[in-house]
């Protein structure tokens, strides 16, 4: 399947099951799944590297996306208040929220276009580098292996 097609339908098992889409665990399983099979990761990535960089986005994606479909009923409802003066009929409220849940499902494939980006550039740093070596790999991507603490300035 396509990244839309994929993106559609994740949407559409999210808008009509939440919130249980997300209390189950099935929204961060289906973003994961989403970004293994489009993201290009470099050639030189091991499966466990590949599956730690989607954990971490996945996670993050999954935060922002809950986000938006929990602002959505307050966002839609306000809006429309404002325009007209009144509030919507229960039904229409609940189709306008789910068009506005839709939309917000969008975020995925602005992300997805940043992690290409980000992807492309790692990959160009690490060619010809050892898979362990850290010059091979940005900050970013050390962060989750760190195993020391850092203290901010000023603490002592």
């Amino acid at each position: 399947m396509s990244f839309a097609e994929d993106l559609e339908k994740l949407a559409d098992d999210a808008v009509n099951d939440w919130p249980e889409f997300a209390w189950s665990g099935r929204l961060d399983l289906a973003i994961r799944d989403l970004y293994l099979n489009h993201l290009p990761f470099p050639p030189s990535w091991s499966t466990e590297l590949r599956g730690d960089f989607v954990a971490d986005e996945a996670d993050m994606a999954g935060q922002r996306l809950t986000t938006c479909f929990d602002d959505a009923i307050d966002l839609v409802i306000d809006e429309f208040g404002r325009q007209n003066g009144h509030l919507p009929h229960p039904e229409d409220a609940s189709e306008m929220i789910a068009a506005s849940r839709r939309d917000s499902a969008d975020l995925l494939w602005d992300g997805l276009a940043y992690l290409e980006d980000e992807l492309a550039t790692v990959a160009i740093h690490t060619t010809g580098r050892a898979p362990a070596s850290m010059t091979g790999c940005s900050q970013r991507l050390r962060r989750g292996r760190r195993t020391t603490l850092r203290r901010r300035p000023g603490t002592g």
